[in-house]
């Protein structure tokens, strides 16, 4: 495998490549734990505005994360593509794309939950609330999550992701194989997750357990990044 030959795109992608799915994993097991995410997302819109409004910070920091972790991949994806641009340019170029397209939906999809959510959680909960006021904010909650979450973040998110996957495992095939197949067949288990809105049974649980795994996966790639072996030195040349 060619690759770049200097370590200015190598070390940094290898680092952000493990920081992210470490930082979305956090996230994703605190929200687990105190948000009984993701089910949590499939309740009425009520329960899910007065579960957030009686949360304690921790349930806005698991978000955060969540949301950091998204952004994370558009510069470990450029940084990936930019390491392999010797190796195969137009692959580099359209991995660097998606990965950046997968980070910045997914971003979006999330900073509901950021920006948003919180003020409809309040309004819903007032003790001064009418039942318009509470009906109002559980409909813009469904709009938006229908179409922030399940539109943007999730049926793009993991569309992008897993394209960008798919490029990732073809620019690494001839250097790491094993890793490469992996990613491949983790690639259409993240994809998958685009067929739960039409009905696919067994669609989500699918999707669920490849992304966990593609998390794993992003960072054993940064690992193998970082652990590239750097060229033998050329040999001294003999005198006669």
């Amino acid at each position: 495998m060619t690759a770049a030959p200097d370590t200015a795109t190598r070390i940094p992608a290898g680092i952000l490549l493990i920081a992210v799915p470490l930082i979305f994993t956090a996230g994703f097991t605190g929200l687990q734990m105190t948000f009984d995410y993701p089910d949590i997302l499939r309740h009425p819109a009520g329960e899910v505005l007065t579960r957030f409004a009686s949360a304690s910070w921790d349930l806005h920091a698991y978000w955060y994360a969540m949301m950091l972790a998204a952004l994370g991949l558009i510069p470990a994806s450029t940084l990936v593509g930019l390491h392999f641009w010797q190796h195969d340019k137009p692959l580099a170029v359209l991995s660097a794309a998606f990965g950046i397209l997968a980070g910045l939906v997914q971003a979006l999809g999330l900073i509901r939950w950021v920006v948003l959510v919180p003020g409809l959680a309040a309004a819903y909960t007032a003790s001064d609330a009418s039942d318009i006021d509470r009906s109002m904010a559980a409909s813009i909650f469904d709009a938006m999550n229908l179409y922030l979450g399940v539109g943007v973040g999730e049926h793009l998110g993991y569309l992008f992701t897993g394209v960008w996957t798919l490029l990732i495992a073809a620019l690494i095939f001839s250097a790491h194989r094993i890793l490469s197949i992996t990613g491949a067949v983790l690639s259409l288990a993240v994809m998958a997750g685009m067929l739960e809105p039409f009905g696919v049974a067994g669609a989500a649980t699918v999707n669920a357990i490849g992304f966990s795994l593609w998390a794993l996966w992003a960072l054993l790639l940064g690992v193998a990044l970082l652990m590239r072996p750097k060229p033998a030195p050329a040999a001294a040349p003999q005198v006669a």
